[in-house]
């Protein structure tokens, strides 16, 4: 046999109690079982159940913002344990001022017994092979019988600048006055081109050698040329006149320098 029943009671104040006894549905006798059991609620009744909102906040990206540099939202990636990146090094300068002397000879018509002697500057543009030169020269043949002192520019071209050696090209023009045997002076400009090598004792000491060719014109003369008795100056050294037919004068010229950079 089983009985059953329950009783119960709620307040406003949120206080519930209850009793209940049951008797289970054995086929044995048993003894009955009673329980008392309730609960109290103080405070409101918990019916929902709230979860703390979660708000999201964009990062910060400077292109949506105007911004003209764009900087990665994700970091880079970490290199991996034991690998070292490298940083190449710039390139260094290379030297940008450059003083020396030179010396050589000039061949002109048929005459070859000269000395060239000068100073002249390198000025570097940039960090590669462009230089431009200014000379200041002196030439003398035959015992000094014609002296031709010399201003001129020009500009090279360094091929490969950064090695010990390196082969140049070159365009030059200037401006020179030629005394002749104390007789006359002329007024010529010259303009010329030619090839040469450079090498790099150190980096600061450079010795080039090259070989230029050209023409000079004679544009004004304090006389007309007056040959000696036997025409020999005239045949040999002496620059045309301005009134001459040919008034052109072909040469070649070799020149070794030494220069300090700095």
């Amino acid at each position: 046999m089983w009985f059953g029943g329950g009783g119960g009671a709620r307040f406003s104040g949120r206080v519930h109690a209850g009793v209940r006894w049951s008797s289970p549905p054995r086929a044995t006798w048993r003894p009955r079982t009673w329980s008392v059991g309730g609960s109290v609620w103080v405070g409101t009744y918990p019916r929902y159940r709230y979860y703390r909102p979660y708000y999201y906040y964009p990062t910060y990206v400077p292109s949506y913002y105007g911004e003209t540099t764009y900087y990665p939202v994700a970091p880079a990636p970490a290199a991996a344990p034991g690998v070292v990146a490298v940083v190449a090094d710039p390139r260094p300068e290379l030297p940008k001022l450059g003083i020396g002397l030179f010396a050589g000879g000039v061949s002109v018509q048929d005459q070859d017994d000269s000395s060239d002697i000068g100073l002249l500057g390198r000025v570097r543009l940039g960090n590669g092979g462009l230089l431009v030169e200014g000379e200041l020269g002196k030439t003398s043949y035959t015992n000094d019988l014609r002296v031709d002192r010399r201003l001129g520019g020009s500009l090279i071209w360094e091929i490969g600048a950064r090695n010990r050696f390196a082969p140049y090209l070159l365009a030059g023009l200037g401006v020179q006055q030629a005394d002749v045997a104390g007789e006359y002076t002329t007024t010529q400009n010259f303009a010329e081109l030619g090839v040469g090598v450079r090498y790099a004792v150190t980096p600061h000491f450079h010795i080039t050698a090259d070989v230029r060719a050209g023409s000079r014109d004679t544009m004004s003369a304090d006389e007309p040329a007056m040959p000696s008795a036997d025409g020999t100056i005239k045949r040999t050294i002496a620059p045309p006149s301005p009134t001459a037919d040919d008034d052109n004068e072909n040469y070649t010229r070799a020149r070794l320098s030494a220069i300090l950079y700095f």
